[in-house]
């Protein structure tokens, strides 16, 4: 039985995905079991063969990262994901680790960071790049910042949108709150701006845990 990491590499653009197949396979504690050019792929990929590691794009067609994500740790929690991107959103940072990833890196990284991740991944310990580790600090900062200076916080809002803010908490998205309310989805991003706005923050991020903070809903 091979002692070596198996990876699994997801990134819809050939030739960064071949360069990273082809770095990973000059290390030898890794061996790249699987290439995928989608989400989709990949999950049907990991579900067979079930790699020690996923390292995989956010914005891919078909399936983006992020439900790749969420729909493979729902069932395979053994597979450590790292995300590799260029994807600094906020609220996408957010919901990747939300779902169960174990690093974030930007493609800026270099080929030892993402080695290095991958082998952090596999005992388990999360690599973040360190641009996005400072704007997670930061965005912490800001809301215990926020909370020394509301000692009694009233924020205004409709039942809808407290129905709406608890679903943001548990990482739904817009498309999905509009289908679990039967709403239209742009009604859904009217109602988003409005609890940004009623919360004084900047970000879906920033709002789901202002909103466990002074417990306006309950935790995810």
């Amino acid at each position: 039985m091979s002692s070596k990491i198996s990876v699994v590499i997801c990134d819809d653009e050939a030739p960064y995905r071949n360069a990273l197949q082809k770095t990973l396979n000059m290390v030898p504690d890794c061996e790249v079991v699987g290439v995928c050019k989608d989400g989709a792929e990949a999950l049907e990929l990991c579900q067979n063969k079930v790699p020690n590691v996923l390292l995989t794009d956010i914005n891919m067609p078909r399936m983006n990262g992020l439900e790749l994500i969420r729909r493979l740790l729902r069932h395979e929690r053994n597979v450590a994901v790292v995300v590799l991107t260029i994807d600094e959103d906020q609220d996408t940072i957010f919901d990747a680790f939300r779902y169960g990833a174990m690093g974030y890196l930007l493609k800026t990284s270099t080929p030892q960071e993402v080695i290095d991740a991958v082998k952090h991944a596999h005992q388990k310990e999360v690599k973040i790049t360190p641009k996005i580790a400072t704007k997670i600090i930061d965005d912490f900062r800001r809301l215990q910042d926020d909370g020394e200076d509301e000692e009694s916080p009233l924020f205004v809002l409709s039942e809808r949108e407290i129905e709406i803010l608890d679903l943001i908490v548990k990482g739904k998205r817009n498309r999905e709150i509009a289908e679990m309310l039967n709403i239209a989805e742009k009604t859904v991003k009217n109602h988003v701006s409005n609890i940004l706005r009623a919360l004084q923050v900047n970000s879906r991020t920033e709002a789901a845990m202002k909103a466990i903070k002074v417990k306006l809903v309950d935790g995810p």
